[in-house]
């Protein structure tokens, strides 16, 4: 396993992260961008992306997920033309 600390009300593992994507889409509503995770975890991740905004028709999706991070995805959104940002969170129960 790896290692976790708390510090100023916050949990630090490096087998837990998340965080926010910006999201640029065009005018069909689709768009990805690159998420580097900020310490690499020791095995590929399971991926939960969510968009923090009002978005009644896109579908998140994650692509090429690696220890080091993954591609964050969006089809058919009702955002269009602007950005779209998604929260996502990262974790990973390799015990090796």
């Amino acid at each position: 396993m790896g290692r976790v600390g708390f510090r100023s009300g916050g949990v630090h593992a490096q087998n837990f992260q998340g965080g926010t994507v910006d999201i640029t889409v065009d005018g069909s509503g689709d768009g990805t961008q690159a998420v580097v995770f900020n310490h690499a975890m020791k095995a590929t991740p399971a991926i939960v992306l969510t968009a923090r905004e009002t978005d009644t028709t896109g579908t998140p999706s994650v692509s090429s997920p690696t220890a080091a991070g993954f591609t964050a995805r969006v089809d058919g959104s009702s955002v269009t033309g602007g950005t779209l940002t998604m929260s996502w969170i990262a974790f990973n129960d390799d015990r090796r």
